[in-house]
């Protein structure tokens, strides 16, 4: 386990638990259940060495990033931002988790989360041509080559600690990483192991799936649904955590005064 503040981990712990007792209509956008379950697998994961050094981090750099308070934060919050956001597509595609592995250790699922999650605000993403072309070299490419090359978990690992932790795939996925790691020419292998999975599927299926990822205002409009529903949850999360901390600190009041 990391060597960070105790005190610290009671909170988040705690904040697990208060976020069960809040009131569903607190908002609409975020399904507290699911919050919970998300951050306590994150607080269960992200604090652990093994949890890194089964993708071949530097758990020592790690610890020492970790005893700090705001990274700490910054780790919690980052982790469940990207589990949320998955299990919102999940959600919205729940044959999605059934359709297997693009390869061994990586879940066609989770590369799907993370393109629509790449591919956030933009309007052309060309994955249609991209798949139809067969081509990872071709132009039609480009935009997606560009995405998945632009979070190199190679490069992570010669990078400032914070970006670790800022990556979707790190913390949804140790097993994708380790999957990367065995491909040679990694990002491009992944993008042309995605496509032939994606002809694996049924016709509707892709059409599902390239009302997620393609063109255009109605698939623009649904990534940035599901990504703002993931931002909603951390926010109440943090909102939960901070009435926490509100109240332990209240409580040590009270025993000062002796009530």
């Amino acid at each position: 386990m990391m060597k960070f503040a105790v005190k610290s981990l009671i909170t988040l712990v705690v904040t697990s638990s208060a976020l069960l007792l809040t009131p569903m209509k607190s908002d609409a956008q975020v399904n507290i259940n699911r919050l919970a379950q998300v951050a306590k697998s994150c607080q269960e994961d992200i604090f652990y060495s093994n949890y890194y050094k089964r993708m071949g981090f530097d758990t020592n750099r790690i610890n020492e990033y970790l005893k700090n308070s705001y990274n700490q934060e910054q780790a919690i919050t980052n982790c469940i931002y990207s589990r949320y956001h998955y299990s919102l597509v999940l959600t919205k595609y729940p044959w999605l988790s059934l359709t297997g592995e693009i390869l061994p250790g990586y879940p066609g699922s989770i590369f799907v989360s993370y393109l629509a999650n790449l591919f956030g605000d933009s309007y052309h993403t060309s994955i249609l041509d991209c798949i139809a072309n067969q081509d990872i070299s071709s132009e039609e490419c480009s935009f997606t080559r560009y995405k998945i090359n632009y979070v190199n978990l190679t490069l992570f690992r010669r990078s400032p600690i914070e970006y670790w932790d800022k990556s979707y795939i790190v913390n949804t996925c140790p097993s994708c990483v380790v999957a990367h790691d065995e491909v040679s020419g990694s990002q491009e292998e992944i993008l042309k192991a995605f496509i032939k999975w994606f002809f694996t599927l049924e016709k509707a299926q892709r059409r599902e799936l390239i009302s997620l990822l393609g063109d255009g205002d109605e698939a623009r409009e649904l990534r940035l649904v599901i990504i703002g529903e993931a931002n909603a949850a951390v926010k109440k999360y943090l909102e939960v955590r901070q009435g926490v901390e509100e109240q332990e600190q209240e409580r040590r009041r009270q025993e000062v005064l002796g009530n």
